[in-house]
Formats: structure tokens, sequence, C-alpha cells
């Protein structure tokens, strides 16, 4: 029997919910295996890249995007078991799909959520046109070409001069994740063992949900809209929120 994301193979394999630490703990060592490949940079912290400008919030752009559902449901435990009640109750309360300031950046323009960051925060400057234009070079003839212009376009629309690479002997692994789309399959994989509702909220959702798999990359707003919402929130306003989503993605 297919399982709710249609992939039956994902079927025979623990789910992952909020309430199962030992399901949690698993996941989060695999996000762990994975998000270790991705070479640790240090920062400014001037905060520029968890807020997004004018510009950039009428061409669509979107801060902590893409979140995979694996990570969400990382971050969401994290955020429930370590903050203070005000701050996870507004954090999981925000539905917001494009905020133009990252909800987890603090005053001080600090992650909030570092340890459990997605892989898009991660990821983020760690190449620069020089990287970006060796790594093209080396995989020149290995790959599509679609691959590494869909690769070089992406990464350099996220270079930073701030950031400081401090593991570059892990760049070319990283670089050829991200060309052949490693990190993504690997979190796509992930997001299907993850069960983020249940009951008579999975019930709702469906119905207005229509697709064979649930959202596997969204927002942290999007997700917190099916999650975290009352069951009046859900029944007066989810069909509305769906219609206007933007960035809702099944994988």
């Amino acid at each position: 029997m297919n399982d709710d994301t249609g992939n039956p193979a994902a079927s025979q394999a623990p789910r992952a919910t909020l309430d199962d630490p030992e399901a949690l703990a698993a996941l989060r060592a695999e996000l762990d295996a994975i998000y270790d490949e991705v070479p640790a940079t240090t920062c400014a912290s001037s905060g520029e890249c968890c807020v997004l400008t004018e510009r950039e919030m009428v061409e669509g752009y979107a801060t902590m995007f893409p979140l995979y559902q694996a990570e969400y449901i990382n971050i969401a435990a994290h955020v429930r078991d370590t903050s203070t009640p005000a701050r996870r109750d507004g954090l999981l309360a925000l539905t917001e799909e494009r905020p133009q300031r990252c909800p987890f950046l603090s005053d001080d323009n600090h992650c909030t959520i570092y340890p459990v960051r997605p892989l898009i925060c991660r990821t983020y400057a760690v190449m620069n046109p020089e990287t970006i234009d060796e790594a093209v070079r080396r995989h020149e003839g290995e790959v599509p070409d679609a691959w590494l212009r869909r690769f070089a376009l992406r990464e350099s629309g996220m270079v930073c001069p701030r950031v400081v690479v401090t593991q570059p002997e892990k760049l070319i692994r990283h670089t050829h994740n991200l060309i052949t789309s490693a990190y993504e399959r690997a979190l796509v994989e992930l997001s299907r063992r993850v069960r983020l509702v249940m009951g008579e909220r999975r019930d709702v959702a469906r119905q207005v949900i229509k697709r064979r798999n649930w959202p596997v990359r969204w927002t942290w707003g999007g997700y917190n809209s099916i999650t975290f919402t009352s069951m009046d929130w859900l029944g007066e306003n989810l069909k509305r929120y769906w219609r206007k989503s933007e960035l809702a993605d099944s994988g």
C-alpha cells in the first residue's frame, strides 16, 4: 500500500513525526550526514542574506527557501524544545509564505537556529566566481551542459564577498553534489519519510491539497499553515491560502 507521498518503498520505512523523539533523532542524524558535506564558512553577520530588498520581494525571492519537509520538522522540533514559550508560539504561528525578513534572524543579525539551519542557508555563498568557474571546467564533458549552466546561474546569484570558506578541502565533493543535485535527491527521499499531520487535520488538509505528494519543498510559513494552525483556521482559510501559494513544490 502506498503512503502519503505515493512512494511504495517509503511506506516500509518508519515515519518521523513531531511526537516520536527516536524517529526525529534518526532523521536529524541523517540530515547532519548530508550537511556535513557542505564546507563550513564564517561571515560578517551583516544579516543581508536573511533580509530581502524591496526589489527582491517584487522579483519573487524568498528567505530560507527551498525548505525541505524533513528540514522543516527538524527545525520545528528544535524550536519547540529550545525556545521560550512566547518565542516558540510566535514562530510556530507564523503563516506568511514570503516574509521579507527571516523569522529566525535575531536583532543582532545572528541565526537563532544555526545548529539546524537548512541546506539553502548552509550552501549560501560557499561558492565564489573563481570556484564556480573551476567547477564548471572540471565537470565539462562529464555531465549535461544544462546542469552546468543551472549550477553557474544559481551559485552566481548567491556570492557574498564577506563569506570565507574554512573547509576548502570539501569543495570538490560539494560542487559535485550541487551540480548533480545529490543534496536535493537525498533531502527529497528523507522528506518522503516524514508525517507532518495525522487524523482529522490530515483529512482536512488532504481535501485542499489534492496531490499524490505533500509539498516536499515549501517555506516555514507554508508548512506552519498545515501543521500548527487551529482546526478552525484550516477549515476557513487553508483553501484560499493554498490557492495563493507561490512556492509549494511536490518535489
